[in-house]
This record gives C-alpha cells, structure tokens and sequence, in this order.
C-alpha cells in the first residue's frame, strides 16, 4: 500500500514551495521555514487561500443585491459588505455598474426605476456558467434605464441584421454575458441595434447621446482591449446620427480603434507575445480571432478615412506581419468573404495614396499621370472581382471602383479636354450600381441596416450622375436611365435617415434640390461647366462637398468661397442672407434711426424654398446655439467641416420636410 500523500502547511502552501512538516507527530512540529520565518505552522485537510474575486464575480454579488434590494427592501440592513464595504457604497458601485463614471442615482431610486421581471422575480446567477440560462438583466447607462425586454429584443436585432454584416462577435453569448465582458460593448451593440426597433425609438436618442463618453472611458481603461476595439467597430460601421459631421466622433473612435490594436500586436500574426509580459498560450483559435478582428479594424479604417476625405492611415497592407509560414497557415482559416473585402479595400487605399502624391491641387500638372493611375487601380478591382464569393462583395467592389473613378472629375481641363470613353464608364457604373442597391432594399432592408459608408457612396453615386447629366456628355447617356438612379439615391438616402433633420435626411432633400437647379454649374460668363471641381483637396469625396458648396451658394444665399472663373454667380460678397438675425438687427437699426416708421417685416419663405414651419419641427433638432449661420445653412449636412464658426443662439432650429413636398419622383 503507498504512504498517503504528503500534505503542505498553510504557509507553505500558499507560497507554493516544498514543506517539510511531519504530519504524524501529534501535535505536529513546525516545518523548516516556519520555524525560520516565526510562523504558525498549520495543516488544514484542505487550501484555505482566499482566491480574489473577479470583476464578473463580483457584478453577480451586486445583481445579488440588487436582487435582495428589489424584493425586500429591508435586506439592506443586513446586506454583506466584502465588496463594497457599506450599504452606502451601493451608490458608487451601482454608478460603475452602469459604466458611466460618475454617481447617477442613490439606492432607492434605483431600487424604483428597475423594472420587475415579467414570469416573476428570480434571482440572479450566482455561479460561474450559469449566465446562459439566467434572465437578461434590466441596465442603465447613466441613469437610463432599459429593461430586459427592449435589451433583448435589440440584441435579436443586432445579431440578426448588423452582425453578418460586420461578423466580429460571438453571436451565442448572451446580454447577460456581453455586459460582464464589457459594458461599452454591450451598449454598442444596443445602440446599434436601436436603430430600427420601433417599440422604443428613444432608446436609440438617449444611448446615442451617452455611448461616445462612454467609449472614451473604456478607451482609458484598457482592461479589456478587444471587447473596445469590437464595440468601437461597430460604432465606425454605423455611424450614430447626427445632423452635422462635424459633431460626429466616427473618425477619432475609428484612428482609436487602430491604434489600440496595434498596441496589443492584432497586426501581428499569432497570439501578440511580442506585446505580452506574460507567457501567451498558442491557443489556435486565439490566433484566428485575431487575424479576423485586425482584418476588420483595417476595412473599416479605410472606409471610414475615404467617406470622410482624409488620406487614409499608413497601415501594413498585409493581413498581418510576422512569420511568413504563419501568416500562410493562417490564411485556410480566414472567411473567403474577408480575405475578398480585405483585398478590395487595400486596392483603394493604394489607389488614395497613390492620388495623394499626384498633387490634386494643381490645375497645371499633367492629367495623364492622374488618369493613368486611375486605369491601373480600376482594373485591379476589375480583374479581382471575377474572385467575389457573393453578390453583396461584388456590390461593396463596385462602391471603391466609384471612388476610383471619382478622379476622373480631377483630370478635367480645357487641355487636352475631357476622357469620353472613362467618364461614361464612371456614368455606367454609377447607375448600375444604384439599380443593384435599389433591388437589394426591395429584396430586404438593405437600406436600413447599410454601412455608413456604402449611405456616403451612394451619395456620390448620384451626385457624380447629375454632373455627367448636365456636361456636353449628355446626349451620349442614357439620361432616363440616370435620372432613376438619381432619385433611387435619393431615396435611398432618405430610407437611412433616423432621427428628424439627420444627415440622411438633409443629403436626401439637398440632391432634390441640386436636381431642379437651373443655375448650378454655372459660371460668370453664363457656361455650364460641371465637370470641373473647385474643392479638389477631399479626393473622391471632394465632388459631394463642392456640391454641397453649390446649393450653400443658391439655396443658401453664401457667399461662394471658392471665388474665380468657376464661381457659379449665383452669391453676391455684398449680399446678406435674410434671416431671423438679421432681421432683428434690421429691426433695432430702422428703430434707431427712425423710431416711429414702420418695419418691413423680412421673411425666409421667398428666399428659402425648404421653410419648415413650426408645428413640423422635431423636438430633437440642432438648436443652433454654438454656431451662427443662416437656418438654411443649419440644414447643410456638413460632412466634417471644420467647427471654427461662431454661430449665435438666436436662429431657430428648422428640420427637412418631407421628399413628398418637392415635387420630384420616388418622394
């Protein structure tokens, strides 16, 4: 029979080295080190080390409680304190369970806000495991509370609609578990899945307004770097609305989300040791979440720095560097989907590097360079989509080939005269590829639940439409053609709108607009030129600022900025804006100068044609106080322009009326 197995002292134990102790004297003699050390000499029949409680561990306590708090609201006189030391630490505590930072509400508030279940109390899990079967739990971010029956029902939405879309989450954990992994995860995707639920759309403007704080806090922590980079993924690829870019944090959340994964080696191959102070298991599927996850941060990087016009970040163009018998390996692992959207967008963002260096700006450099490259990179993306696994690859192709050929409005000069063959292509393209997203919405919601960047895209689809449509070009286009694609768009971008007066919205009632002008693209001398550019330094994205530049000067009575022989004429420097501002200061200088005259009332219904009168304004509108521009101007969408103006609080408010109203088809 084997001697029984030696066993530790309580001291040696927990310092695990070897002990010495002879277990059968009675009573036993202190083992070497504890006699050295002065120590009591303890044999237990088992460990007595206290294992720290985990973050996950201690959240079950505080559901625990809240739980006790709920149903008996006398529990908290004999509550256990291990954690939070007193009952009044409940406050501080319930404030980081709602991941905002600071103290919302004290006990009992919290104790009346939080709704009951519906099949009964039951209380929360306790052990590790049983998150899976235990009821989602109601939260609050900030002092908003959701109940569990709208977190779910959100959370169903996200992983049925958005999640394929951008496939960076493990879609069998449920609420209850995404929010212990991390709480700005868990509120991006709410807010995400928000975006359509129509049983509550204030869910979508209260989390929309509490996230982006909440994502510079998770940002700060650093304690669980991937769930922030997967929740800061999402917030890129769906943009929160916003009725002015220049509001809008998508860009800074996005150089964030790279810079984060660079800093823990997602650009690496394997499992990011180089980046670790502590040894690193090879754990195969750590090693494929990360290749996957760095593959997304690099798309949605560059989509994110070409919807906005900024030359994109310097990125390694390979998947991930490190060993090259790795990288290979690892490649049979990858989506074909993936590796495909990897491929195309690394085209482009060759392609606006490559732009970048050819000096856009100048109107005297030799245009054949710049059209060059624009052959070389289109056909690149020609020749790569005989590979596309599926038709919405193909279409996603299809949206950087637009940016590509986007250029060709940069190539335009009187010498040696415009590209006939490329600029119908670009108007081919353009239509086809609006007709493809056009029965994509018919066959699905495609059109709701789109990335932020294909909405940009389609935008300049249509913009690039009209000006081919009015250049000398036009008789050699299918113009009945392009004109339905234009109000597809049109449409298209009024089906993304989601709140009242949003960027959607604005874009889709300033092309309704552009379309019915009669003085756009025109010059001093009388000519219709429109396809030059006068803003030439936001690459493919300059041809939608410069439109937007265009109804500023004729629906917006500005003064053109871009003053020259391509000035349109339509905006005089002398010329003020009628306005409310105005007005008023018309008003206290007429009193002035002749107090009992009359005041000739100045309105804005003549000089702007998109008045929205008072009863239709939408209680959740930009109220105007940082910025002084003319209401007009207020609804220009301002895809982040620079916040430098100095805006008085005096102009009201006005929200886009309905595609209806105007007069044009596909309303």
């Amino acid at each position: 029979m084997s001697a029984p197995r030696r066993k530790a002292c309580v001291e040696c134990r927990q310092q695990k080295i070897r002990c010495d102790v002879e277990q059968t004297k009675e009573p036993h003699e202190p083992c070497t080190r504890c006699s050295k050390m002065a120590l009591e000499c303890r044999i237990l029949p088992t460990s007595t080390r206290n294992l720290r409680q985990t973050k996950a561990e201690m959240r079950r306590e505080l559901e625990e409680l809240k739980w006790n708090l709920r149903n008996d609201p006398n529990h908290l006189q004999s509550a256990p304190s291990s954690n939070i030391g007193t009952v009044d630490g409940m406050q501080s505590f319930g404030a980081f369970d709602q991941g905002s930072g600071t103290i919302s509400s004290d006990a009992s508030r919290m104790a009346d806000s939080i709704s009951p279940y519906e099949n009964g109390p039951s209380r929360p899990p306790t052990r590790k495991g049983s998150q899976s079967q235990a009821p989602t739990l109601p939260r609050a971010l900030n002092g908003y509370l959701v109940d569990e029956k709208k977190i779910v029902d959100c959370f169903t939405l996200f992983m049925g609609q958005y999640h394929p879309l951008l496939p960076i989450l493990d879609s069998t954990l449920t609420p209850n578990e995404y929010y212990d992994l991390s709480p700005f995860l868990f509120w991006s995707i709410i807010v995400t899945g928000s975006r359509r639920y129509s049983d509550d759309p204030t869910i979508l403007d209260k989390t929309s307004q509490l996230i982006t704080p909440l994502a510079f806090s998770a940002m700060a922590l650093r304690s669980t770097p991937i769930p922030v980079i997967q929740g800061l993924l999402i917030l890129c690829t769906w943009r929160l609305p916003t009725n002015s870019m220049y509001k809008d944090m998508t860009h800074v959340l996005c150089g964030a989300a790279i810079h984060l994964a660079t800093q823990i080696g997602l650009h690496v191959a394997g499992v990011g040791q180089d980046f670790a102070r502590m040894p690193l298991k090879k754990d195969q599927d750590q090693k494929i979440l990360r290749a996957k996850l760095w593959m997304h941060c690099v798309i949605v990087s560059i989509r994110s720095s070409c919807a906005e016009g900024i030359p994109p970040l310097v990125i390694a163009e390979p998947p991930f560097t490190g060993d090259e018998s790795e990288r290979e390996d690892m490649v049979m692992y990858l989506p074909a989907s993936l590796q495909f959207l990897h491929k195309v967008h690394i085209i482009l963002l060759r392609a606006m590097s490559a732009m970048v260096r050819s000096d856009l700006k100048s109107l005297n450099r030799d245009v054949n360079v710049l059209r060059s490259l624009i052959s070389i990179f289109d056909s690149q993306l020609i020749n790569l989509a005989q590979t596309s696994p599926t038709e919405l690859d193909t279409f996603q192709l299809n949206c950087a080939r637009i940016h590509i050929l986007a250029f060709h409005f940069f190539a335009h000069s009187t010498n040696p005269g415009p590209d006939p063959e490329s600029l119908c292509r670009l108007y081919s393209l353009c239509v086809s590829t609006i007709q493809t997203a056009n029965a994509m919405t018919q066959n699905s919601n495609f059109a709701t639940i789109c990335p932020s960047f294909i909405d940009r895209t389609i935008t300049l689809t249509g913009f690039a439409i009209l000006k081919l449509s009015r250049s000398p070009l036009a008789p050699h286009l299918d113009l009945n053609a392009g004109e339905q694609a234009y109000f597809n768009a049109v449409q298209f971008s009024k089906s993304m709108s989601l709140q009242n007066n949003d960027l959607g919205g604005r874009a889709a009632a300033i092309m309704s607009n552009l379309w019915s002008s009669s003085k756009i693209f025109r010059r001093n001398d009388g000519r219709i030129e429109s396809l030059g550019l006068r803003l030439r330094t936001r690459l493919s994205m300059s041809v939608s600022f410069d439109m937007f530049w265009y109804w500023r000067e004729e629906f917006g009575h500005m003064t053109n900025p871009y003053n020259g022989e391509e000035s349109t004429g339509t905006s005089n420097a002398q010329t003020q804006p009628t306005t409310p501002q105005y007005e008023k200061e018309a008003k206290m200088e007429q009193q002035i100068r002749a107090p009992s005259a009359p005041v000739e009332k100045y309105t804005t219904d003549a000089m702007n044609p998109m008045q929205q009168h008072p009863e239709t304004m939408s209680f959740n509108t930009f109220d105007g106080a940082e910025y002084s521009v003319p209401p007009m101007v207020d609804q220009f969408p301002d895809y982040d322009w620079a916040a430098s103006f100095n805006f008085s609080s005096g102009w009201p408010s006005m929200a886009m009326p309905p595609l209806e109203n105007t007069g044009f088809p596909f309303g």
